[in-house]
């Protein structure tokens, strides 16, 4: 539940900002990868609401993009700094591009 209104919050607050006019754009691989997995969960969460994901489908997919955040937070530890080597950065993009293949298209 703390997970949801969190990612509702930051749907919102992203909302705010675009309309706004203020472009947030990516500076770094990291950031970009932090923004992929975030629109993978929203799009999951719209495809559940939508009825072309059942209940199960979305969980399921929730849980292949925590498991790839999860990743990214082990790679993070085992390199001892705040960021991902390049290869880590494509490894976890790779998991995020097969994940992005089991999502209907809009």
């Amino acid at each position: 539940m703390k997970r949801l209104l969190f990612t509702l919050a930051l749907v919102m607050a992203q909302g705010v900002a675009f309309g706004a006019g203020v472009a947030a754009k990516p500076k770094t691989p990291m950031d970009k990868l932090t923004i992929r997995l975030r629109q993978q969960n929203i799009q999951i969460q719209r495809d559940e609401k939508a009825g072309k994901l059942t209940k199960d489908q979305a969980k399921a997919l929730k849980g292949q993009v925590e498991a790839i955040r999860k990743a990214e937070i082990a790679d993070l530890k085992q390199n001892g700094t705040k960021t991902l080597t390049d290869d880590q950065v494509n490894q976890l993009n790779q998991q995020l591009n097969t994940l992005s293949k089991s999502i209907p298209i809009r």
